[in-house]
């Protein structure tokens, strides 16, 4: 237990000291993402330097061997560069097209050597009612599509302070529950970097940290899930499911091309209803998303409580659908009209959002 808690000090200090390093030194590497009262609605510019602090913490965790979970090197390579895309994309800029093309690409890289460990692991994996057998052949399309849209679906969730790096440690306590490893250093890191980000933000997770805790979440997800029950995983990223999908439906409704960004997810919706307080927003949401988790869980009730916690989310889904498509509010794209409403009202620093752009 002692040397537990000497690894979340670790962590925490030193995703701490590296957090506030990067945000004095966010201006010299091009690193600072600007208000424009449209989607970014922080008060100031603000570091977007979370995920280079937290891509060093785990690379020094690859070094030492800090994780308890054995991940392989194409594992490690496809976090990586991940963490390099989005990197250059906080730089840069990239358009959303070639991103998702990169991501893609990282995603058959993973798929290729985990469709082949599944087959000698386990000869069937069980999904929601059915057997399926782990012939490459089968797992590798899902697999492909599961390591691609995990990753673009964590970034699509960092839209206000605290939410995605919220649902990561989430996420790394399901895990750890399940597994019964725990996480210390990551973990430890990851609460430094969210320290800063909530309430009041200091720096931003950026592409590179949301594209990296995706995709290292993807590949543990499957490595430790998948095995067991392979609707797990579904269980787990529960949220980030039901806002891609709140997303499409709401652009598809109003013929807006899916590249194009607006404030069409769970978080923007909750943020109107709440008067732009996302210190409100982001503890509620994260409840949302932490009772379908349960069911990876060995908690009392597990079962009950996941299940409720889904028919919740689809509940809270179905009321943003609805008021984002009501003819009073939409047809042309709804949130921006809702937006253009608040422009004249800048947000406070305290209750400024997230700095993801949306591809």
């Amino acid at each position: 237990m002692f040397y537990s808690l000497i690894l979340v000090a670790l962590g925490f200090t030193s995703g701490l000291l590296l957090s506030l390093g990067l945000i004095a030194n966010a201006e010299r590497f091009g690193c600072v993402d600007y208000p424009d009262h449209g989607r970014k609605c922080h008060g100031q510019p603000t570091a977007r330097t979370g995920g280079l602090a937290l891509w060093t913490i785990l690379v020094l965790v690859q070094c030492t061997g800090w994780l308890p979970w054995p991940l392989h090197g194409t594992d490690w390579l496809g976090i990586h560069a991940m963490a390099f895309l989005g990197a250059l994309d906080d730089r840069y800029t990239f358009k959303s097209r070639y991103k998702s093309l990169a991501g893609l690409a990282v995603a058959v890289l993973l798929a290729l050597p985990a469709a082949s460990l599944l087959a000698q692991t386990v000869e069937q994996v069980r999904f929601l009612h059915l057997t399926l057998p782990t012939r490459p052949v089968v797992t590798l399309p899902f697999l492909v599509l599961w390591y691609w849209s995990i990753p673009q679906a964590i970034n699509l969730v960092d839209g206000i302070n605290g939410l995605a790096m919220g649902f990561s440690l989430l996420v790394l306590g399901a895990l750890a529950w399940h597994s019964g490893a725990l996480p210390m250093l990551v973990g430890g890191a990851l609460v430094a970097t969210l320290v800063l980000n909530f309430p009041r933000a200091k720096h931003f997770l950026g592409d590179c940290g949301s594209l990296m805790l995706g995709t290292l979440l993807a590949v543990l997800s499957v490595r430790l899930l998948v095995p067991g029950d392979a609707s797990l995983p579904v269980w787990v990223f529960a949220y980030p499911i039901a806002d891609v999908s709140l997303v499409v439906a709401i652009r598809g409704w109003n013929r807006t091309p899916l590249g194009v960004g607006d404030r069409s997810h769970l978080h923007h919706w909750m943020m109107d209803r709440l008067g732009g307080r996302a210190w409100v927003a982001t503890p509620i949401l994260l409840a949302f998303a932490a009772l379908p988790m349960l069911r990876a869980t060995r908690a009392p009730g597990a079962a009950t409580l996941s299940t409720l916690g889904v028919i919740a989310l689809a509940g809270l889904g179905l009321k943003a659908f609805l008021d984002r498509v009501h003819p009073g509010l939409a047809r042309s794209p709804a949130p921006l009209a809702r937006e253009a409403a608040l422009v004249p009202r800048p947000a406070p620093p305290a209750e400024s959002t997230g700095s993801q752009r949306l591809v």
